[in-house]
């Protein structure tokens, strides 16, 4: 089973990890959760402490980088969960979404295997591109707006569908995409590169990295986004989706 992370997931798991304050947003959503599934588990990043929890996950590179103490994990894909109708009462994913090959027949296994709610980390296509993709990397931005749900396609499969913003840290200590929306310079950094799905995709990332360094280096990325430099926290798109799984699709 190969997967795009068997070929940028390594070291994975020292660039991504738990930041606790979007862990506590996910955490609340899966309040009285009795058992749950993680889907495109990755290394175990997010996954909440104290649970009966089953992760899933396609890469064989990131299974092998999952703590010896993390909770169990299966190699499979969202299109085809390996378990029993009714197995759990949530699912759980963050940041999968936009790598499941058909969003579709996921959701449709979604509601097969879990009784009572569906909880996502995802971004939001209807979003405006932040700096990054606006300026740098556009085609990141377009990209996005073909691979990421949209809300009208989770309520053909969900109800209840909630969908808040998740606000991005300063400080975030998760390596994803936006994470240095304040620190542009890290974005130069090759091993702050390799573990975002974003970039990875892109045959040929030189003209936005130099287009970068050039803008931080004359001061005009400093002029162009003075704005956010006093914010602690940005809303770029992302979101918490949570939603209730129907008995049927």
């Amino acid at each position: 089973m190969k997967s795009l992370y068997d070929d940028i997931g390594i070291n994975y798991s020292g660039q991504r990890r738990t930041d606790p304050r979007i862990a506590a947003q996910i955490n609340a959503k899966l309040e009285g959760a009795k058992r749950i599934l993680n889907i495109g588990a990755g290394t175990g990043s997010y996954e909440p402490a104290g649970f009966d929890l089953v992760a899933v996950e396609p890469s064989a590179e990131m299974i092998a980088q999952r703590s010896k103490d993390a909770y169990p994990v299966v190699q499979a894909s969202a299109e085809k969960l390996p378990f029993e109708d009714n197995s759990f009462t949530h699912a759980m994913t963050v940041f999968s979404m936009h790598h499941w090959t058909d969003q579709a027949q996921a959701f449709r296994e979604i509601n097969r295997v879990v009784t009572e709610r569906f909880v996502a980390i995802s971004w939001n296509p209807a979003a405006e591109p932040f700096w990054l993709t606006r300026d740098y990397f556009p085609e990141i931005y377009e990209k996005d707006l073909k691979i990421f749900p949209h809300q009208r396609l989770l309520e053909r499969y969900f109800d209840e569908v909630e969908i808040t913003p998740l606000m991005i840290p300063e400080d975030l200590i998760d390596g994803f995409l936006a994470a240095h929306w304040k620190r542009p310079e890290a974005y130069l950094i090759p091993e702050v590169r390799q573990s975002m799905s974003g970039l990875a995709r892109l045959k040929d990332v030189s003209t936005g990295l130099q287009k970068l360094e050039d803008d931080l280096k004359s001061g005009a990325w400093k002029s162009k986004n003075a704005a956010i430099l006093n914010e602690t926290a940005l809303d770029v798109g992302y979101v918490v989706v949570s939603a209730r799984v129907r008995e049927s699709n």
